[in-house]
């Protein structure tokens, strides 16, 4: 595996350093004057997987469980627990998520000098497949360990662990472009299309 991924980034490298942006012209500086106007967020596969360690102290505080609960004792241990396994999960994958971390960073600057969709495309589904099965793991531990808090903690408590839970994803998620229309909400068109007509 290491070997193949090796071999990945050494081509990619190659591929990267064989014509400089803008295809070797010296005439157009200001393209990449623009380009480095906007800022780019890096590609985290980690991230991207979906691997969230629970703080402890956070959960019991935002469920509002005592320290002295029994009930709270045995949440702090299966958080714990669920924080081992995705301790696991990225030690296991560490060099996949290091790799792709690599590879795709690079394909996105080409794709964005050159303007090709087509290997943005075919990175994303690259990636799709090689973070598939470590994605599926992760929503199986989550799920367990989401069934496993259910069964503790009474109908509030639960909810606010979902609520929780959801807020702790959503920071580890890329944000979008706000400006975009593609992140608009639905109603947004059909809205202006009222006004005009």
């Amino acid at each position: 595996m290491r070997a193949l991924i090796f071999l990945l980034v050494f081509f990619q490298s190659a591929y990267v350093y064989a014509q400089p942006p803008g295809g070797g012209r010296r005439g157009n500086s200001n393209q990449s004057q623009n380009s480095g106007a906007r800022e780019v967020q890096k590609f985290e596969s980690q991230k991207m997987s979906g691997i969230i360690e629970y703080d402890s102290k956070k959960t019991i505080k935002k469920l509002k469980l005592k320290k002295s609960d029994s009930v709270a004792s045995i949440v702090v241990a299966k958080i714990e627990n669920h924080n081992l396994q995705m301790n696991k999960i990225n030690t296991e994958n560490k060099d996949l998520f290091e790799g792709l971390d690599i590879v795709v960073n690079q394909n996105m600057e080409i794709a964005r000098s050159t303007q090709n969709r087509e290997l943005m495309r075919e990175t994303m589904t690259m990636v799709r497949e090689k973070l598939q099965p470590i994605q599926e793991q992760i929503r199986s531990d989550e799920e367990e360990l989401n069934n496993q808090l259910k069964a503790l903690l009474n109908e509030d408590q639960n909810e606010k662990w979902l609520k929780f839970q959801k807020a702790e994803k959503e920071k580890i998620m890329p944000r979008r472009r706000g400006d975009d229309a593609r992140n608009r909400p639905d109603n947004y068109n059909n809205q202006s299309r009222r006004r005009r007509g």
